[in-house]
């Protein structure tokens, strides 16, 4: 199962993530919730919709205007999740599309994702979700997949793909298990169906059941890892896409912690065998000292917002949902993703927050530190003897008036002002120190996220 293991280096290798010298080793079991309802039709996870032939009529969007990579050393990587369950020889639909945006001038890292029902143009073909794309070009001819959503991204995100990375999600599953599992932080509970484990049945209700995984630091199976990535019930495609990065960002701190980037030319052979790509082994040796070091809270992450970039929309031909571009606005956010910081931000130290465990929960340390690291922070867990409290508090030491950063945390951990308290300390060892209150599970959640339904009595 090592080899398994090896092969993520290739898929994960342009995604650097640091390991933390005091990771929590806590966890949380999911939370299994029996529920009366059954599904007249279960939902099969992964979700696979029957691929609708490309629209060839109407208007034709315009390409969208080049990105502009200002004369950076950039290189972009496309990575692919596709599931090919569903029927013998069925290529597979991309419902997991994720570009990494490498600047080897500035050694930095941008990661964006992209919703599987955005609503494209795939040059030579029409009009498709984008997940649909490498489908259509597969069925055909095989093998130019990859190469059709490259040019599709191109057209709509005037964005140049270098390279893609492939893999199934079946394969997916396997590549968890043999790294033992992930430890991921859970900041909005997520409810859906779930097979049962003794079931043998797919098309009968009776092998499905409600499944809740509550706020809190879990470790994840490879069938668990792929249900979280791929759930929709009580979130959306936009948020599911924010899980992708989730995940994709514990891998890689998995595989560093398990040394599986030491000895990488003598594994390349191996990992091709797991992978489908055309990265060379080369351009891969060039790509990982990036990879080895940049820290997790120095990557730039970003998703589309709905309302911005793209908005909801009904397809002509057979009414289907689908996310429709809005060009100037989309424009921005890919010219973001490839341009490096500015001079400023990246001599710019980032703020240091302390994150202490006050709430009697094990894991709940983890699960600010990894949110509070999305928002531009450097957080450490520490532990340290303190008195339990019900909400999280946070202490400023940085006595900034203006510009202050304490305002992200206070958003971002639902702090009461009176739980907020300014000590300037001019010779700090952290600038901000968060303590975890045992309530924080019922406000971690600060995205557009349904709040899973009671289990039934």
């Amino acid at each position: 199962m090592r080899r398994l293991a090896q092969c993520l280096c290739l898929i994960l290798l342009c995604l650097p993530v640091a390991v933390r010298a005091q990771d929590s080793d806590s966890t949380r079991e999911p939370t299994l919730e029996a529920t009366s309802e059954i599904p007249p039709i279960p939902v099969v996870l992964p979700t696979e919709e029957a691929p609708t032939e490309p629209v060839t009529t109407g208007d034709i969007p315009p390409a969208a205007a080049l990105i502009d990579e200002g004369g950076y050393d950039i290189v972009t990587i496309l990575l692919i999740g596709a599931t090919t369950n569903s029927f013998s020889g069925n290529p597979g639909l991309t419902d997991s599309l994720l570009i990494i945006s490498i600047n080897r001038s500035s050694q930095t890292v941008s990661v964006v994702s992209l919703p599987r029902d955005l609503w494209v143009y795939a040059p030579g073909f029409g009009m498709v979700k984008i997940n649909q794309t490498y489908f259509f070009a597969e069925v055909k001819e095989e093998g130019t997949g990859a190469d059709l959503l490259k040019e599709t991204i191109l057209y709509n995100l005037g964005l140049q793909v270098d390279f893609y990375a492939k893999v199934n999600f079946d394969t997916f599953g396997e590549l968890i298990n043999s790294v033992g599992g992930i430890e991921v932080s859970v900041d909005c509970s997520i409810q859906d169906w779930i097979l049962k484990a003794d079931a043998t049945d797919r098309n009968n209700p009776d092998s499905w059941e409600m499944y809740t995984l509550s706020v809190g630091q879990h470790t994840l199976r490879g069938d668990l890892a792929l249900w979280y990535v791929r759930s929709r019930r009580t979130s959306s495609d936009i948020d599911r896409g924010r899980r992708q990065q989730d995940v994709l960002r514990a891998l890689y701190r998995k595989i560093r912690a398990n040394g599986l980037l030491e000895n990488f030319p003598a594994l390349w052979q191996q990992i091709t065998q797991m992978v489908e790509t055309d990265i060379t082994l080369p351009d891969a040796l060039n790509l990982l000292p990036v990879a080895v070091n940049t820290e997790t809270a120095d990557v730039q992450y970003y998703t589309m917002h709905l309302n911005e970039e793209i908005v909801n929309g009904i397809s002509d031909d057979e009414g289907r949902f689908i996310l429709e571009i809005q060009p100037d606005a989309l424009h921005r956010l890919m010219q973001a993703v490839v341009l490096p910081p500015t001079t400023s931000q990246t001599q710019q130290v980032l703020p240091t927050v302390a994150i202490i465990n006050a709430s009697g929960v094990r894991g709940l340390d983890r699960v600010a530190a990894d949110r509070l690291e999305l928002e531009g922070f450097r957080t450490v867990i520490v532990q340290e003897e303190t008195e339990r409290r019900a909400m999280n508090m946070v202490i400023d030491y940085t006595g900034l008036d203006k510009s202050n950063p304490v305002d992200r945390i206070v958003e971002t951990l639902s702090v009461q002002d009176s739980d907020l308290v300014v000590e300037p300390d001019p010779v700090r060892e952290y600038d901000y120190r968060v303590y975890v209150g045992r309530e924080y599970p019922r406000f971690a959640c600060t995205r557009p996220v349904q709040a899973p339904r009671p289990a039934a009595q």
